[in-house]
């Protein structure tokens, strides 16, 4: 007899395995990132054919196997519609996804990130935020819950006499104070209310180069699905996708 674990998660990817079953990778909030056999979900009569598409919220009940999971039922099942019918939030969606997929563990305690991917893919669908924005909030958040704050790692900033502010890192990049002040909230501010704001292009700008010096810093592995949303959506996206230590 195998123990049953039951704990709410969120789809990251799923995939055909033989003739009519998945495998699905699921971060969890208790058993952190988990993949597992859903047996006979690509039947249409399945209970599990919906529960096991990416990007699909359910509170999911599985069985641990000797060196596997299988998943045995889903309920108070959520597919953020709306945003499967924006391509553009999709492709955000999958790249949040994959970073997801690189930053959290097995049996590790992932409840906040899971609130984090679960209110991001609700903004995504809600289309009242700029995505550029969501990415920024996402990305700085996801390094912040790592315990890798900005100010902890020995960044800094400092005002001029102009009212700029100096972000030091790999260099100095003077900013606004509102957009320190932005980078303040997202750390600090609880998950839930995160996506409740909009800034000028010109806080929007100055975030995406912070941001995108800071993951350059955290994530040192190419990211395939930001490669394609680069490709896809013409997004300026300051964020390398190869790996730290490669050059042209």
């Amino acid at each position: 007899m195998y123990d049953e674990i039951t704990t709410p998660g969120i789809v990251l990817t799923s995939m055909p395995v033989g003739e009519y079953d998945r495998r699905v990778s699921v971060l969890t909030a208790r058993q952190g990132r988990i993949s597992a056999f859903a047996r006979g979900a690509r039947r249409a009569t399945s209970t599990l054919c919906a529960p096991t598409v990416q990007f699909t919220y359910a509170d999911f009940t599985f069985a641990e196997r000797r060196d596997s999971y299988d998943l045995k039922t889903a309920e108070n099942i959520r597919s953020f519609d709306r945003l499967a019918s924006d391509m553009d939030a999709v492709l955000y969606a999958s790249y949040f996804c994959e970073l997801v997929s690189f930053l959290t563990r097995e049996n590790a305690d992932e409840t906040e990130q899971l609130k984090l991917l679960y209110m991001t893919f609700a903004a995504l669908g809600a289309g009242t935020i700029d995505h550029r924005l969501i990415r920024c909030i996402f990305e700085l958040r996801s390094i912040t819950e790592y315990g890798e704050a900005m100010r902890a790692e020995g960044l800094y900033y400092s005002q001029n006499d102009n009212g700029l502010v100096e972000y030091n890192a790999a260099g100095s990049i003077k900013v606004d104070t509102s957009t320190l002040h932005t980078v303040q909230f997202v750390e600090s501010t609880p998950v839930n209310k995160l996506f409740t704001f909009r800034v000028s292009d010109t806080v929007l700008n100055e975030l995406e180069r912070i941001t995108g010096d800071y993951m350059k810093r955290h994530v040192d592995r190419p990211m395939k699905s930001l490669e394609v949303l680069r490709q896809m959506t013409g997004a300026v996206i300051p964020f390398v996708t190869e790996p730290a230590g490669t050059s042209d």
